[in-house]
């Protein structure tokens, strides 16, 4: 294999990893107590734990613009 100038970017040159929003929130949970809520995740919540988090998000935050 022939070396490049581009050679020490070849490790950052790959996918990206699909679980890793999932990774990061977890990781943040036990590191610091921090709590990320990715719209997947809420989503799969039943409708009232969806509820309940959406009215905390927008007590903290404001009410949401629908999109």
């Amino acid at each position: 294999m022939s070396r490049t100038s581009l050679t020490k970017f070849a490790p950052l040159m790959r996918e990206p990893d699909e679980d890793g929003p999932k990774k990061l929130a977890a990781r943040k949970w036990h590191e610091d107590g921090s709590i990320i809520l990715l719209p997947g995740s809420i989503q799969r919540l039943d409708p009232l734990d969806r509820d309940l988090v959406n009215a905390i998000a927008a007590k903290l935050y404001g009410k949401r613009e629908a999109k």
